[in-house]
């Protein structure tokens, strides 16, 4: 294994995946090929067009959900971390002010190569 021994945990609950995250989602850091050490994952796409996130980012109280988990963050922002993928396609949280997300792919039993929303970050309102 390139990558070494793996575990599955609850990551949305760990400050330092969710601060992780959030440079992913501003650009800062890169997403890394899961299976591959010291490779990019060309396949997964961020946006962001928020404020940059400057101040370290405080241990958040999660609020989970059907959908997934939510996180307040700095700027008066949300982090929605989506629990379930489905293809995707438009804007992952209709009607709010989407200012960031991660997308990518997988795949799937019958060969394609579905899309979908992992996290996305909207503005307070």
């Amino acid at each position: 294994m390139a990558l070494g021994e793996r575990w599955a945990y609850e990551g949305c609950h760990d400050p330092v995946l969710v601060a992780q995250l959030l440079c992913l989602i501003e650009g800062t850091a890169g997403a890394m090929a899961q299976s591959v050490s010291d490779t990019p994952d060309r396949e997964v796409t961020r946006s962001h067009t928020g404020e940059p996130f400057t101040a370290p980012v405080p241990a958040p109280a999660p609020t989970d959900d059907e959908h997934g988990t939510r996180l307040a963050v700095p700027h008066g922002t949300t982090l929605h971390l989506h629990r379930a993928l489905t293809p995707a396609s438009g804007d992952p949280s209709p009607g709010r002010d989407t200012v960031g997300q991660v997308t990518g792919g997988w795949s799937a039993p019958d060969g394609s190569r579905p899309r979908a929303f992992f996290a996305h970050l909207t503005a307070a309102g």
